[in-house]
């Protein structure tokens, strides 16, 4: 009897234990997040990004014309304008834009759409991030310093939008150096770097001429 307890006891220390499946990677930067796999956080409302939502919200518009594909329009500074997918809500909404060095980095390109399904409109272009298809937004109604944001073209955040005047600006064919004026902001309003991001402030004063390309 000894010897069969001895012998089930030595069974139970020597079987190898199940090795837990690994939780989901949880990544703070995902480049493409929607073509990945795993859990991505974010850092706006959902805190972890939905890529079903993210492609039905924000969805390539296939028939548009663009005057520019993945380019990159610099500040007066000479920095960047950058997109980072990771920094808004579970739809890839509310993303504010930064100022970086330029680097070439996908983040940094945008396509400029003079016509198409979200832009109708005669001198006058969307701006979209080339990684998010999400469209450049001036938004009066948000806090001060967060007006200026990606958001679906259309201005619907679960992309169901036509066209609006928050995403439009004023733009004359072939010109590459521009003041980005908004439609909605009575050309009295145009965005500006402050040094970290883009904001807002009345035409007219330094730091308000960006270049594409």
């Amino acid at each position: 009897m000894r010897s069969q307890l001895l012998a089930l006891i030595f069974l139970t220390l020597t079987t190898a234990l199940p090795t837990p499946s690994p939780k989901p990677e949880s990544l703070s930067h995902p480049l493409y997040p929607r073509n990945a796999t795993g859990v991505f956080d974010v850092a706006r409302a959902g805190g972890v990004l939905n890529p079903d939502a993210a492609a039905e919200a924000n969805p390539r518009d296939d028939t548009a014309t663009r005057a520019f594909t993945s380019a990159p329009i610099k500040s007066s500074s000479g920095q960047c304008l950058f997109v980072d997918p990771a920094a808004g809500d579970f739809r890839e909404n509310l993303i504010p834009v930064t100022l970086k060095t330029c680097d070439g980095s996908a983040e940094q390109g945008f396509d400029i759409i003079t016509s198409g399904k979200h832009n109708q409109a005669e001198n006058s272009i969307l701006i979209v991030s080339s990684v998010t298809q999400g469209c450049l937004n001036f938004d009066p109604r948000r806090a001060a310093d967060d007006q200026v944001i990606m958001f679906s073209c259309g201005g619907r955040a679960d992309g169901g939008g036509d066209s609006t005047d928050s995403q439009l600006f004023a733009f004359k064919a072939g010109e590459t150096s521009l003041a980005l004026a908004p439609n909605n902001g009575g050309g009295t309003t145009c965005l500006v770097d402050d040094g970290a991001k883009l904001g807002s402030a009345a035409c007219g004063g330094a730091g308000q001429l960006f270049t594409i390309g």
